[in-house]
């Protein structure tokens, strides 16, 4: 290996070869900033890997906060060619590949209908006009080869686009369809956006090893058999084949691996302890995700207004809001597609994970009217990413962080082991680190999201005080996770996952959660898993109905609306005063809701009233007594100070409610005894 190296090393400076391919110019960068990166593509060549990320991990980061593109100037033969890669997008050294890059090709820039609607856009920015109207019809929109999205609009201000009576079908398979990139006051309206191919499949359940290790699925006619490359399909989900609803009590099974074992049956490997013969059998019916990601991104954009959208077959997340001074406004639809054509069945879910995601906005997003029914994951995820701190001196702190979206200004809370806040400070000054050396063993606390060295950007953050933080320790924006939110007149239904997650500050009211495997709400921070926070803060759930929720929850601590947290496993934490504060849960209806129908933990000041809970606890759930769970009484509570309980009605109790209230340790507040009473009988105990 080393002689190959040498060898290429001493290769003409211009030149390095890949096989057929021969790299004569390689740059990383954008604007005025780039990065001659030729010796380390060498390095990758001589390691046999023709295939990498254009990334910062990969070439450094030569323009810090904006997005860059590789550039390469390339032969094949005698002839001369350029091809082009955007920011994450995998670099693939082949002659095909690089072909379908560039920007002389005829797929470089999409399909004509492509071309012509990024031209419309152009143009009205051009001519300086607010409203531009596009021609009703169909829209056939292929991806251009170089772009991980079929249209990207950015830096566009003050316009209309209107859509009225138009369809745009998205060709590319597992490229997302728009994304709107630091925008201010645009409206996006009175469109359908649709995936020509389903982002997930389908089929039925034809048999399953006697240790519950395999099923074999029988894909649907028509649905795909293959999975995006190098995605690890994570979940299956079962579906009762006559109501062609979500099995009650049948988890979300954790898949292995894949493998074909006939062009239309796939075997599916799955996790020890998944499947549960009593719930699950031949017959049923199983989706499965083939890619994630999301339809439409909102990055960095400021008052957006996305009106009478309608997504079907969408790509992972339908939309996805990130970075920014946000206070945008959404009103759109998730739902079913048609069949694929051939197809006898029809489609089982409307996209491959969730609803809309929010995460690093200064003002919280509007989501008002919205319908988000048979989606893969969360309907709402509004949340900021956590920073993991490696290194505290003085007034400062080097941190690792996932997203960067942070400025001069802002308030970082800290949390310490016990993932309790101890304070927070603000931010005098940020710079970026280069040949930060990593210590290895503060990522023993460390998260999935932060296992290690070498994976993150790394900051140094001054701050106006000394930071409450210890190295191995984590970190949030407080003045960027999404605070104001609102969420109103929303139905979210027919659904795995959960219908709200929720962190920050705002309000739900007016919406129907119908028909949910996990909980309706769950306002609660994610250290450990996907490291999003913080704890919630003057939060309001109003005039809500809660139908039929908590039907199968991987999560065994948990009900209807759950105030918690998360610690590796959902159990409470001590010190209430760390946690969660100002919640008020008034004026809502449970209906048919298993198990206990309210949790709440590691709080201080909550206030549930005036709620009716209808028929609660008819059948058994999958809670189990977990962290000191109750799980005979409909409202739960430990290590909450200063919970308050009045007015809330029970109508109709099953024979699994035992008690109205039961209070494990550390809670303090009014109301226990009187605060929930059961319509039939005053006397409950």
């Amino acid at each position: 290996m080393l002689k190959k190296i040498l060898f290429l090393l001493s290769l003409p400076a211009a030149v390095i070869s890949a096989g057929d391919v021969e790299i004569i110019k390689a740059e990383y960068g954008s604007g005025r900033q780039w990065a001659d990166v030729r010796e380390i593509i060498c390095h990758r060549l001589a390691t046999e890997a023709k295939s990498f990320p254009a990334d910062h991990q990969t070439f450094g980061d030569p323009a810090p906060g904006v997005k860059k593109i590789l550039k390469l100037t390339y032969r094949i033969g005698a002839e001369a060619r350029n091809a082009v890669f955007q920011e994450n997008e995998t670099v693939v050294l082949t002659p095909e590949i690089l072909q379908m890059h560039d920007p002389e090709s005829p797929e470089f820039y999409g399909s004509p209908d492509t071309v012509k609607i990024q031209q419309m856009v152009s143009d009205a920015v051009q001519q300086g006009v607010t409203r531009l109207k596009i021609p009703e019809g169909i829209y056939h929109l292929r991806a251009p080869s170089h772009a991980p999205k079929h249209l990207t609009f950015k830096e566009l201000h003050n316009l209309e686009i209107d859509a009225s009576g138009s369809v745009f079908i998205f060709e590319t398979e597992y490229k997302s369809g728009i994304a709107f990139q630091d925008c201010s006051d645009i409206m996006f309206r009175n469109v359908t956006l649709i995936n020509k191919t389903t982002p997930f499949s389908q089929g039925e359940i034809i048999s399953i090893s006697p240790d519950g290790d395999t099923i074999d699925v029988q894909v649907h006619d028509h649905y795909p058999t293959e999975i995006a490359d190098g995605y690890k399909t994570p979940i299956l989900n079962f579906y009762d084949p006559v109501t062609r609803q979500l099995k009650k009590n049948a988890r979300m099974a954790h898949i292995r691996s894949v493998e074909t074992h006939t062009p239309q049956i796939l075997r599916f490997h799955m996790e020890k302890d998944q499947i549960k013969p009593e719930t699950i059998s031949s017959g049923d019916l199983a989706v499965w995700r083939r890619i994630e990601g999301h339809e439409v991104s909102v990055e960095g954009c400021r008052n957006m207004k996305f009106i009478n959208v309608t997504l079907k077959n969408a790509i992972g997340a339908a939309v996805l809001e990130v970075g920014g001074e946000g206070d945008n406004y959404y009103s759109y639809k998730v739902t079913y597609a048609d069949p694929p054509e051939g197809a006898s069945q029809r489609p089982l879910l409307s996209g491959s994970a969730d609803g809309f995601i929010s995460y690093d906005t200064r003002r919280g997003p509007t989501l008002e009217n919205c319908l988000f029914e048979g989606i893969h994951d969360d309907g709402i995820n509004i949340s900021a990413l956590y920073y993991f701190i490696l290194e505290v001196s003085g007034n400062s702190a080097v941190a690792a962080i996932t997203h960067f979206a942070c400025a001069a200004g802002d308030e970082i809370g800290f949390f310490d082991f016990d993932l309790q806040k101890t304070g927070s400070a603000g931010i005098v000054s940020i710079e970026r680190l280069r040949n930060y050396r990593e210590p290895r063993e503060i990522y023993k606390h460390g998260s999935i999201t932060y296992s290690g060295p070498g994976q993150k950007e790394l900051y140094r953050l001054t701050f106006d005080r000394e930071p409450p933080v210890q190295p191995g320790n984590y970190a949030v924006n407080l003045s960027r996770c999404g605070n104001g939110f609102a969420i109103r007149g929303c139905t979210i239904r027919n659904k795995r996952g959960r219908g709200c997650l929720i962190r920050g500050s705002g309000t739900i009211e007016n919406c129907l959660f119908e028909n949910i495997l996990g909980g309706a709400i769950d306002a609660m921070p994610e250290f450990y898993s996907f490291s999003e926070g913080p704890y919630v803060e003057n939060l309001t759930i109003r005039n809500n109905v809660f139908r039929d929720v908590n039907r199968a929850n991987f999560f065994q601590f948990a009900g209807a609306v759950n105030i918690y947290s998360f610690a590796g496993s959902y159990v409470p934490l001590n010190r209430p005063q760390g946690g969660h504060r100002n919640i008020l849960i008034e004026d809502n209806r449970f209906v048919n809701n298993d198990g206990p129908n309210v949790i709440i933990t590691t709080s201080e000041n909550v206030t549930v009233k005036n709620n009716l809970f209808m028929n609660p606890m008819m059948e058994q759930s999958l809670n189990r007594s977990i962290g000191g769970l109750d799980c005979s009484a409909l409202v739960w509570a430990a290590h909450v100070r200063n919970l308050t309980l009045a007015g809330n009605i029970v109508r109709n109790p099953g024979k699994l409610m035992k008690k109205l209230f039961s209070a494990g340790t550390d809670v303090t507040g009014n109301g226990f005894h009187n605060g929930i009473r059961c319509e039939q009988n005053d006397d409950f105990p």
